[in-house]
C-alpha cells in the first residue's frame, strides 16, 4: 500500500510538471516569470520533503527570488518603444 509521502510527493512532481508547462505556454513574460518563480518554490519544497534541506535552500533562494528577478529586470530593459 502507497503510504501518505509518497502520494504527497507525486502531487507535488505533477503540480510542477503543470506549472512549468504553464510557463513555457505564456505570452506575457512577466506572467511566465512568476509563474517559473511559482514552480521553483514547489520544487524547493519537494527537496525539503525529500530530506535535502541543502538544495531545497538553495533551490528557494536561487530559482525562486534571484532567477525570475533577472528575467524581469531584463524584460523591462529590453521593451520595445515604437515610434510615432
Amino acid at each position: 500500500m502507497i503510504d501518505a509521502f509518497m502520494v504527497i510527493a507525486y502531487v507535488m512532481v505533477i503540480g510542477i510538471a503543470i506549472g512549468a508547462v504553464a510557463a513555457l505556454l505564456q505570452k506575457d513574460l512577466l506572467r511566465a516569470a512568476f509563474l517559473s518563480g511559482a514552480e521553483s518554490i514547489a520544487l524547493a519544497f519537494l527537496f525539503q520533503a525529500l530530506l535535502a534541506p541543502d538544495l531545497g535552500l538553495t533551490q528557494a533562494i536561487v530559482a525562486t527570488v534571484l532567477m525570475p528577478g533577472i528575467i524581469i529586470i531584463g524584460i523591462f530593459k529590453t521593451r520595445r518603444h515604437e515610434e510615432e
